[in-house]
């Protein structure tokens, strides 16, 4: 788990935050805000395992019993909260798209007990926009008057749409999308060598998350070149059937492969319709290269447009062979230009 200390360079807020901690003066609730991927609930866990942490020094230390439960979110006093994951056995099935009154009940019976490994417990509530309404009601009466010892860290990506009394009671944290060199740094600090990192960094489109996943997974990077090369890069027509046979039982990985490639597509669209530095080495062919020298806005949509089309085919069960042989059709037309 990233600690919460990489997260410094995200400003005064945070290094505030985690002296408070140290000094045993911490707000007793925070909201993380920020878009997707800038690190919010990897930040609130990083901030509880703070609060718990048994070791001597700099907390959380990363060594100590209660760190190395936080590494698993296991920890028997931090109680949380996430749609579809439910604290009680009546919503079990249901309401999977919320957090519920019934969960949030059963989080304040939770907290009305004395904790199981000391004198603190912690509440992480992931995406707090998910609570239904009645659950926000039954969650402010708790902020209002938080039992002791007891702290709430909640994330959200539209904090605008919680009650404004919740965000009254919540000490506000904005997140930015981090930097590419904010990035590479975190990367770096991770082990992880410089090409992989570039490459990570690239994919990930601003996710920090995402990047760190990425640099991790040494079957996304086969899978990725596998795609370019039967999907962007066939050689001719009669190589088609080929293809298509290859891939024709791999419905299941459909998903994954429109998703690269739209992500492949819009970012050389924003890249101001140009090939850059980084783009050159997407192992794009010289085809593509050419394209993306020449292409306007107008010819990236029509390319996302096919690959969109491409998916509600597969989601009205066209045969999966039928749309790889259209979509690499569609993409040999548009290179052609």
């Amino acid at each position: 788990m990233i600690g919460p200390e990489r997260f410094l360079s995200q400003g005064e807020g945070v290094r505030s935050l985690l002296e408070q901690i140290q000094e045993n003066r911490a707000n007793h609730a925070v909201l993380i805000s920020g878009e997707a991927g800038t690190g919010k609930w990897t930040l609130a866990r990083g901030l509880a395992a703070a609060l718990l942490c048994q070791g001597e020094g700099t907390k959380p230390c990363g060594r100590c019993k209660a760190c190395l439960q936080m590494e698993e979110l296991a920890h028997p006093d931090v109680i949380t909260l996430e749609k579809g994951k439910h604290l009680t056995r009546a919503d079990e099935g249901k309401a999977k798209n919320n957090i519920t009154i019934g969960d949030v009940r059963e989080m304040i019976r939770q907290t009305a007990q004395h904790g199981m490994e000391g004198s603190r417990r912690v509440v992480l509530v992931k995406h707090a926009e998910d609570m239904r309404d009645d659950a926000q009601n039954a969650l402010l009466k708790t902020l209002e008057e938080p039992p002791e010892g007891t702290f709430f860290f909640l994330t959200a990506r539209r904090p605008e749409t919680l009650l404004p009394t919740i965000i009254s009671r919540c000490r506000p944290l904005r997140l930015r999308p981090w930097t590419e060199t904010e990035m590479e740094k975190v990367l770096a600090e991770l082990g992880t060598d410089a090409e992989t990192a570039r490459k990570a960094i690239r994919d990930a489109d601003g996710s920090l998350g995402q990047a760190i996943r990425l640099a991790g997974d040494e079957a996304y990077w086969a899978f990725r070149e596998e795609v370019m090369r039967d999907w962007m890069n066939c050689p001719s027509r009669s190589e088609i059937l080929k293809v298509s046979g290859k891939w024709k039982d791999r419905k299941d990985e459909g998903e994954a492969v429109f998703a690269l490639l739209e992500r492949i597509f819009s970012r050389m669209m924003r890249r101001g319709l140009r090939v850059s530095q980084g783009e050159a080495e997407d192992a794009l062919s010289e085809q593509w290269r050419r394209f993306a020298e020449k292409a306007t806005a107008a010819d990236y949509v029509k390319v996302l447009d096919r690959i969109s089309l491409a998916r509600e085919r597969s989601l009205r069960n066209v045969q999966f062979q039928v749309i790889v042989e259209q979509l690499i059709l569609d993409l040999m037309e548009a290179v052609s230009i």
